[in-house]
């Protein structure tokens, strides 16, 4: 056994007075100390959920997994920087080279198998001290941390394709890449034996932060749904939605108030934030509209064509050629009026005011739109939008707003289930089963029931995910493995509501492209490249996929 192995951060619960678990690095342990009890392997199996700090929507990976990195390299959103850092979402998608082999921001290759390394010492040391625990306990801790290798192999396969599996501390270095369906089943099997060795909940005094019999089901189905493995989808969704006890909640938008987080019915995996313990994010700092926040906020945007994308209130579609001006705000859909902040929208007891000023004399709105390109950091809106999805209307705390930022992240909710069960039964054949899982989640933001879908049920299902999940990470990932990437985002520039407020207060309102220059989506973004180390440190793999 390398003693140095075990020189590394490791995680303890701290128990709020609302039962939620929160991750606190503490000191390193040796091996004795780990295996001494099973109170110590449940602090070093903490350790492995620092992998969600990495990966989920607030992580500190700007493109590999933050979700709202990837939402702004799509149609939804618009990143109003364009520096590097956080414009970087603006620069891959407008310049060609800019991600290649030697700089791919997509990665997860590297830090995949860091965690795998850990994984696999992890696994070789329970085996070897098993007899200090009864077998439950035993496949319990196994179960717990092969989600989390299950996990990070799934988001390495979702930018890069197949790869290396490593089952073995003693795997020699230089191995060749496996095939799509030993891939696909390594995950399968990892998120399965979770699924069946986890428990559905964990006891009260323990939290409600670590992942589940349910949380692994769900993570399958949607691993099964990027596999193709429609059958396998559909069963594991089924039994997520027929024995997890989860529900929709009635009111979209309750799904994602910070108050209302720790508690949702809908939840099935979320990372657990609170600023009191130091575990904080900088989500308001990105998204607030900037009178929250002077020379902070507005730095992902939601374009138009998102805003046209939602509904009516009666289930009708939203006609972009109406009088562009405010009365498209009127009588759309809920999820609307919960994810997008518009000039007039009400918020934080005031009024939203993206216009700017014909003059001098009249000034500009304290949220004012401001053109992508006019300066290196805007921080204010330049679609003319905010989102509201997300952020923290409870947060007053202007000034100190990044250290304050503790939504809870959703990583898998049942809505994303019911959609994930849709889409396996269209590739099955089975329109009628898929349209009722659709209509279940459209209907619950709309004034009247829908009870019927277009003919292209497909479209309906892109369409619906694309409002549905917007900003929670879901759409770039979508239009890549439904190969639709480059028709929908190659050569475009999206747009924004440019408004004007005359004199006589008058608003006049301008669609205008916010892209100064169009977008780019080559068609081998398909697939990500291995990272160029990989090639010179390993002669099995001699070839880069899909043209890198």
């Amino acid at each position: 056994m390398d003693m140095g192995k075990y020189v590394i951060v490791l995680s303890i619960f701290l128990v709020s007075c609302s039962n939620t678990i929160d991750f606190v690095p503490t000191d390193s342990y040796n091996e004795i100390a780990v295996w001494e009890n099973e109170q110590s392997v449940n602090l070093y199996i903490n350790s492995f959920y620092r992998i969600f700090n990495e990966y989920f929507i607030f992580g500190n990976k700007p493109i590999g997994g933050d979700a709202t990195m990837s939402d702004g390299l799509t149609d939804l959103a618009k990143y109003s920087s364009n520096s590097p850092g956080e414009g970087t979402a603006n620069l891959i998608m407008t310049q060609d080279g800019y991600t290649s082999v030697a700089a791919n921001h997509f990665s997860v290759w590297a830090n995949a198998y860091a965690w795998n390394r850990r994984i696999l010492e992890f696994l070789d040391d329970l085996q070897k001290y098993n007899t200090k625990f009864s077998e439950p306990v035993r496949l319990r801790m196994e179960a717990e941390v092969r989600f989390f290798r299950a996990y990070i192999f799934f988001l390495n396969y979702r930018s890069h394709g197949p790869f290396i599996i490593r089952r073995s501390l003693n795997d020699p270095v230089e191995m060749a890449i496996n095939s799509e369906k030993d891939c696909w089943d390594f995950i399968e099997t990892d998120f399965e034996f979770a699924a069946a060795h986890l428990p559905a909940s964990w006891p009260i005094n323990t939290g409600d932060g670590r992942v589940t019999k349910w949380a692994a089901l769900a993570m399958n189905a949607r691993a099964m749904l990027y596999a193709e493995r429609w059958q396998k989808a559909a069963d594991a969704a089924k039994k997520v939605i027929d024995e997890g006890g989860f529900e929709l909640e009635s009111n979209f938008a309750d799904i994602f108030l910070n108050d209302k987080r720790r508690k949702s019915k809908e939840h099935i995996l979320v990372k657990k934030y609170r600023h009191t313990n130091g575990l904080f994010h900088g989500l308001d700092e990105t998204i607030a509209p900037s009178g929250d926040i002077q020379g902070k906020g507005g730095r992902l945007c939601p374009t138009q064509e998102l805003v046209d994308a939602f509904f009516m209130e009666n289930g009708a579609d939203f006609n972009p050629s109406s009088p562009f001006d405010s009365s498209m705000y009127l009588q759309r859909e809920s999820r609307f009026y919960a994810t997008i902040l518009y000039n007039g929208a009400p918020w934080k007891g005031r009024t939203i005011q993206t216009w700017e000023g014909e003059n001098a004399s009249v000034g500009n709105g304290l949220d004012r739109f401001l053109a992508y390109n006019s300066s290196p950091y805007p921080n204010t809106t330049v679609t003319g939008y905010y989102f509201r999805k997300l952020g923290d209307e409870s947060n007053l705390n202007f000034d100190l707003a990044y250290r304050k930022s503790d939504q809870d992240c959703i990583e898998i909710r049942l809505a994303e289930v019911y959609l994930i069960l849709a889409e396996a039964f269209i590739n099955l054949n089975k329109r009628s089963e898929a349209e009722q899982w659709i209509l279940k989640v459209r209907n619950r933001s709309l004034q009247k029931d829908v009870t019927t879908l277009k003919p292209d049920i497909k479209a309906e299902l892109v369409r619906e995910r694309m409002v549905e999940l917007a900003l929670e990470g879901h759409r770039f990932w979508d239009l890549r493995r439904w190969k639709i990437a480059a028709s929908v985002l190659h050569g475009k520039k999206f747009h924004g509501a440019k408004i004007t407020k005359r004199t006589n207060g008058k608003l006049v309102f301008e669609r205008v492209a916010v892209d100064i220059n169009t977008r780019i989506y080559p068609d081998r973004f398909d697939r990500f490249p291995y990272p160029i180390n990989e090639l010179n440190n390993n002669s099995k793999i001699t070839t880069q996929p899909n043209g890198w």
